[in-house]
């Protein structure tokens, strides 16, 4: 190929097809790289409220209709995507004890407000990506299917890619959006060894047919009684030592998809990979353990084969360079763990900040890497935050008490986490002012980290879980250490019940919980909160400690 581009983007993917479509939109010259082909399988189905609210502002942001009419909910993707997706009302956690049955009143339950952006998504990711990947040729994008890159080469003048069909394609950048291919980490040797994180997980997965609604089953001790059904959100059943996801695609209401993706995530220090047996022997000694479980699945069928992994964490060295940058999945920071469903809101971060960099690299034809060093800052923020946060999840499996206290840790982190975007959303849909965007300042990483309360509480629990791996506090002791940190933060109101560890299900949408938690903004709450509480519709102005660089 003769033809100089702008961007060179490998893997056709979410990432991929996301980023190709907004530089393609916006006039740079763009082939997305790809040595598969679609439809195709992929993991990271679930979304939370940080994924479509960054399509959101990217739609404002960057001026791409389809993800302005199209591609920002889960209500819209179904009507104009594709009618393959399921619904999440919420993220349940059912608790679960080798050789018994499930206690019910050992469960919790986030639910998901419907109001103001609706439920959030099960996405089956071969229709999601192959539309952001047709968009992007729609936009002008060439996508070059089939093609294995063997060699990457950057210069002075541009980069050159050499695929093994002996071809040549010249670019003024490469942006590796190759997830698990990890393209450029394999090619330059830039994966750590071993990687930076301390998690240590890995994970079977498939999809399949006829899995029962666990809230149907006709258990010994009964099924949990949750404010939504467990078959409505992302259940998650978890137990000492690893957890199984049950995301239903058939869960929604004009769903034309039977299938449901299941997958088992084991820590790799209690459940080391078996060399002896297949995935599925693997899998019915699991079932074997947890009967609840196994009633779930009596019926269940296969619809692909087994993918059992290995380690699933990985890092680089270096994440963007002159004139290239590693994407999320490739980087390590996207797909930590599938637990608490970061991998696509860890994506579309870093697409956000990617594009806004490239489109004024491409006018002033400068492509050196100080340009991208924020790239980096996202990939450490979210590495760092999202190990820390899962692997003390791990550590909580090993009791339900601990597990109930380090589960109001996530959701409060959520929560505030949710706040702050909505209130840049919202501010930026009137003042279209990009020193407000989240990429302005320093990265949020999983949560509202910059939040100084929430930053002070999260340390001192995640030490205290470091205690109970390390052996010096007991379950129980920390258990109650962590729900007397959440007890005596000023910054959540009472009404959400975080710190009461009777209260199993956090609904922060009924009306009861809506109105005591207006009062308490209105009489208690500390002057930030507030803010970002009341003052989402009347605030467009906005801090400036890092201008963010114009879309173009």
């Amino acid at each position: 190929m003769n033809d100089q581009f702008d961007v060179a983007i490998l893997g056709a993917g979410f990432e991929g097809g996301m980023l190709g479509t907004i530089l393609a939109y916006k006039g740079a010259k763009v082939v997305i790289i790809d040595a598969g082909t679609h439809p195709r399988f992929a993991l990271g189905e679930s979304t939370v409220r940080h994924t479509f609210r960054m399509i959101k502002i990217m739609a404002e942001r960057f001026g791409v209709p389809e993800f302005k009419t199209e591609f920002n909910s889960g209500e819209l993707l179904h009507k104009h995507v594709s009618n393959h997706f399921g619904v999440k009302k919420n993220f349940g956690f059912v608790y679960h004890r080798a050789g018994a049955h499930q206690r019910p009143e050992e469960a919790t339950q986030l639910v998901i407000p419907p109001y103001r952006e609706g439920y959030e998504a099960h996405l089956f990711r071969q229709d999601t990506d192959q539309y952001l990947t047709y968009t992007a040729i729609h936009h002008g994008a060439t996508v070059k299917y089939n093609t294995r890159v063997k060699n990457v080469e950057t210069d002075a003048q541009g980069v050159t890619l050499t695929t093994e069909k002996g071809e040549t394609i010249r670019a003024k950048f490469v942006a590796d959006a190759s997830g698990g291919g990890h393209v450029l980490a394999r090619m330059w040797n830039l994966s750590d060894k071993p990687p930076r994180v301390r998690l240590q997980t890995r994970c079977l997965f498939t999809h399949m047919i006829d899995v029962k609604p666990y809230d149907d089953l006709n258990l010994p001790n009964g099924v949990p009684k949750a404010p939504r059904r467990w078959y409505q959100g992302t259940c998650h059943h978890i137990f000492d030592g690893g957890w199984l996801w049950v995301i239903p695609f058939d869960n929604r209401e004009g769903s034309a998809n039977k299938c449901v993706s299941v997958g088992l995530s084991f820590d790799m220090r209690k459940f080391p990979k078996p060399m002896d047996i297949t995935p599925d022997e693997e899998w019915h000694q699991f079932l074997d353990k947890f009967p609840s479980i196994k009633e779930q699945f009596k019926d269940a069928k296969l619809v692909r084969d087994w993918v059992s992994s290995d380690r699933l964490q990985g890092s680089c060295k270096q994440t963007v360079g002159d004139r290239w940058a590693i994407m999320a999945g490739g980087a390590g920071s996207g797909f930590l763990d599938a637990l608490f469903s970061r991998g696509l809101a860890s994506s579309v971060e870093v697409i956000n900040a990617l594009a806004a960099r490239l489109l004024p690299a491409i006018k002033e034809n400068d492509f050196r890497a100080e340009r991208f060093e924020y790239i980096s800052r996202i990939h450490e923020a979210n590495l760092r935050n999202n190990d820390r946060m899962v692997f003390a999840a791990y550590t909580s499996f090993r009791d339900f008490d601990l597990w109930n206290a380090w589960f109001r840790v996530w959701a409060l982190g959520v929560g505030l986490g949710d706040l702050k975007l909505a209130s840049i959303y919202r501010r930026y849909l009137k003042s279209h002012d990009d020193s407000i965007l989240p990429d302005a300042e320093e990265p949020m990483g999983l949560f509202y980290s910059q939040h100084k309360g929430f930053g002070e509480l999260f340390d001192a629990a995640v030490a205290k879980m470091d205690e109970v791996e390390a052996g010096t506090t007991g379950t129980k002791e920390a258990a109650a250490y962590i729900f007397n940190l959440i007890r005596n933060a000023k910054f959540t109101p009472a009404a959400n019940h975080l710190g009461d560890p009777d209260w199993h299900f956090i609904n922060a949408g009924t009306f009861i919980v809506s109105v005591k938690t207006l009062a308490w903004l209105l009489t208690s709450a500390p002057p930030d909160i507030r803010s970002l509480s009341l003052g989402l519709l009347g605030n467009a102005g906005g801090r400036k400690p890092h201008p963010a660089p114009s879309a173009g």
